[in-house]
């Protein structure tokens, strides 16, 4: 608390002396903040380098707004900041938009099993737990796009055609943006256009996997932009869910083969039986966006983005054989041929799980009016919606549930979440920008369990067996000073108050008792923050920040809770917001033309941290806790160059370093000296593209450490069913553009075909051909 209080005093001290200063400065010459209008363009003719030929296309300048809420060139933030833009991505094989934030430094992408883990896929910065989507804020186009049930972003929902730039910004930025932006913000921005163009693309991959998307747009009586588009995909996909069973002493019969002996992650003996069969996924998406120069200096943006999902299981695999008659074994109790031991009561439901769908609606409406040479004044206001958003599971215990029908349960967590925000942007003289605004966030989000006679028909519902749900709501007031002191030096200090409130809770824990309410809850938090850039030449910067930020507990982990096949998960509705305290400093050195080298070194000193710890109370350790962890610690080092060689050739490379550990953990001590469960220690990325004639080609590399999910890292067991286990894959891609309009791609991805488990067992070695027509 005390770090807190000193850091909000010197806010407000740099804030009244900026204050003060500004009066003299506004005339002075040096130093000067220009502000960068986001659609400022340009065409050119750039020379293609092995054939001289010149296209004619548009060159925008690089700019970042999400750093600072203004457009800024990225090398004037002190903040740590990548720009990833359209042709980044068009080089690469990504399919989706988390795929583009796999080699940013600091960066953590974790997706289990391709499009598949539409659900559970997420992006998370600087060393914080990569569970959910929790701590690290995703927005599009400016808006907040994590649901509000569990902060979680459907990352599927977005095709990567229908982005100009995705800017990720890292360190704690509460100040400016409030909760969940304790290890940065990731702002994806779509595209404008500015003439007419046309994008038509079609792709086949492994595991009977298509994708198409029909795009257009225009720029109409110079005034109003607008651009449309549609995206279907689908894969048959592949058995990445494996069935296990534990056998038992004692002989039986009739007896199999077909078991596969492995552990569990802790080390425990199991067998591998059978699978739950190939896990087809299939969406569709349209989106839209519409943006009107009313007049100048008056500008209204609306987008919107619909996104409809399904996924399930083809026919699951018993991988056991009756010895004397070849058939297939799923149910009884058999024997294990040639040992003594037994596999009992096995029932079909066990190679069954679950079908999900998903319906996803984003609407954002934005303005920006010039009030004056000097004054600017934005406002935005949104909603996520996600009205159908549920998973059907069979019950694995019932001798009736088959893969036709059967007893089992559907949860549905439809959730809302509304913003607006207000925002004025003040230049006083040319070297002095002051940011200052409102903004609101409300949400709603629910949890109902119902059983159901036939699993396979999830709209006939049963009985309510469990419910859960609440309303929260935050407000918050921001300021921000940028200044420019000095040719070499510029600070930006900010200051936000927040508060939060939850109210509306309530929970059924199962079906015949009674509904309990919970009163509201609310929390103020003052997250101050400074950042100072220092220039000493052209070719070397240094940049250093301190800051405070902050995350209030969703609707899921104050109210809900559920139970898998392994654990049961318990809801906790007395958490408190877990706050952080971050500093870092780093350098980019240009030493040469092409070469940039960038370090920086970082900490968190995170409190009450919401975790998820084994109850020390449940002897079988199967349950799960959501608690506030005490204090945990977030070191790491970020490290990264990119080199142009010459005209056609270019190289970067990466690594991250993080030792993320508990210190204080009163609901299980065995966890304190652990790593942070969820969090990879090292990441190291590489790449080279080259270009010639009609050609580009492009090779990365990603290694990426072990994980731990459970909080005393007893999970030590590698290439087993449930572990995250360390990996590293190589990927490639080719591209041949045989006229301006036509592009024709292959990719490689896991090219070494490295078997490993995120989890679920991962997709091995895949293969990607695509057509594109552009205009």
């Amino acid at each position: 608390m005390w770090r807190r209080l000193w850091l909000t005093g010197v806010m407000a001290f740099l804030f009244l002396i900026s204050g003060i200063l500004s009066q003299t400065q506004a005339q002075e010459s040096e130093g000067v903040i220009k502000v960068i209008e986001p659609e400022e363009t340009q065409e050119v003719e750039p020379s293609t380098p092995a054939t001289g030929k010149k296209d004619k296309v548009e060159d925008v300048e690089k700019i970042v707004v999400t750093a600072t809420k203004t457009a800024r060139n990225p090398d004037d933030v002190p903040a740590s900041i990548t720009v990833i833009t359209k042709e980044d991505i068009r080089k690469q094989n990504v399919q989706t938009v988390d795929e583009a934030l796999a080699q940013i430094p600091g960066t953590f992408q974790k997706r289990s099993k391709g499009w598949t883990d539409a659900h559970s896929a997420s992006v998370n910065l600087r060393g914080f737990p990569a569970e959910s989507q929790k701590r690290t804020l995703i927005l599009l186009d400016g808006q907040n796009i994590s649901s509000g049930y569990s902060n979680s972003v459907s990352w599927n929902s977005m095709p990567v055609e229908y982005i100009e730039r995705i800017e990720v910004i890292r360190g704690p930025f509460s100040a400016l943006y409030g909760g969940s932006a304790m290890g940065g913000v990731i702002n994806i921005i779509t595209r404008t256009p500015k003439k007419l163009e046309f994008l038509a693309q079609g792709g086949y991959s492994t595991y009977d996997s298509w994708t198409y998307y029909l795009g257009a747009g225009d720029r109409l009586w110079d005034k109003l932009s607008i651009q449309g588009g549609f995206n279907y995909r689908y894969t048959a996909g592949y058995a990445s869910n494996l069935v296990r069973k534990t056998a038992s002493s004692g002989a039986a019969s009739p007896t199999v083969l077909g078991w596969s002996p492995t552990t569990t992650t802790t080390g425990s003996p199991t067998n591998i039986i059978g699978d739950n069969g190939d896990n087809y996924w299939s969406d569709y998406n349209l989106n839209g966006k519409a943006s009107w120069d009313i007049a100048e200096g008056h500008k209204v943006t609306f987008n919107t983005l619909v996104s409809y999902s399904n996924t399930g299981y083809d026919l699951f695999n018993s991988y056991l054989t009756n010895t004397a008659t070849g058939a297939k074994v799923v149910t009884g109790t058999v024997g294990l041929f040639g040992t003594n031991t037994k596999f009992s009561n096995l029932q079909e439901g066990a190679f069954l799980s679950s079908n999900v769908r998903n319906r996803t609606q984003v609407f954002n409406l934005a303005s920006e009016h010039s009030l004056t040479e000097t004054t600017k004044l934005k406002f935005h206001a949104g909603l996520l919606n996600m009205p159908e958003s549920w998973g059907v599971t069979p019950n694995s215990s019932s001798p009736q549930t088959t893969y036709y029908g059967g007893p089992g349960s559907k949860v549905s967590f439809p959730s809302q979440n509304w913003v607006a925000e207000l925002q004025v942007d003040q230049a006083i003289g040319n070297k002095h920008q002051l940011v200052g605004g409102i903004s609101y966030n409300t949400g709603s989000a629910s949890s109902e369990t119902n059983n159901l006679d036939n699993w396979r028909k999830p709209d006939m519902e049963g009985i309510l067996t469990k419910m859960s749900g609440g309303r929260d709501r935050n407000t918050g007031i921001f300021l921000q000073d940028e200044i420019a002191w000095h040719p070499k030096i510029n600070t930006v200090a900010g200051l936000r108050l927040d508060w939060w409130e939850t109210y509306g809770g309530r929970y059924m824990a199962a079906a015949g008792t009674p509904v309990i309410d919970l009163g509201s809850r609310s929390k103020v938090a003052v997250s101050p923050k400074f950042a100072v850039l220092y220039r000493p030449w052209q070719w070397m910067a240094w940049r250093a920040s301190v800051g405070t930020s902050f995350r209030a507990p969703n609707i899921y982990e104050l109210y809900g809770a559920h139970q898998s096949a392994t654990y049961v998960y318990k809801n906790n509705p007395d958490l408190k917001p877990e706050t952080t305290l971050s500093w870092e400093i780093g350098t980019t050195l240009k030493p040469f033309e092409g070469t940039v080298f960038t370090t920086t070194y970082f900490e968190n000193y995170v409190d009450d941290l919401i975790y998820r710890v084994t109850d020390p109370t449940d002897p079988t350790g199967r349950t799960q806790i959501i608690e506030n962890a005490a204090k945990a610690t977030i070191r790491g080092v970020e490290l990264e160059i990119n080199q142009k060689i010459c005209s056609w050739l270019e190289v970067f490379g990466n690594t991250t370093l993080v030792d993320a550990r508990i210190n204080e953990n009163p609901y299980n001590t065995a966890s304190v000296g652990k790593k942070i469960t969820m969090t990879p220690r090292q990441m190291f990325n590489f790449g080279v593209t080259a270009n010639y004639w009609k050609f580009q080609a492009n090779l990365s590399g990603r290694y990426v450490s072990k994980l731990y999910a459970t909080d005393n890292n007893s999970d030590v067991v590698n290439n087993v069913y449930g572990s995250y286990d360390p990996y590293f894959t190589l990927d490639s891609k080719v591209i041949f553009s045989p006229v301006k309009y036509m592009d024709v791609s292959f990719s490689v991805n896991n090219m070494l075909n490295r078997e490993y488990y995120s989890y679920y067992r991962t997709p091995g070695q895949t293969f990607w051909t695509q057509v594109t027509l552009k205009y």
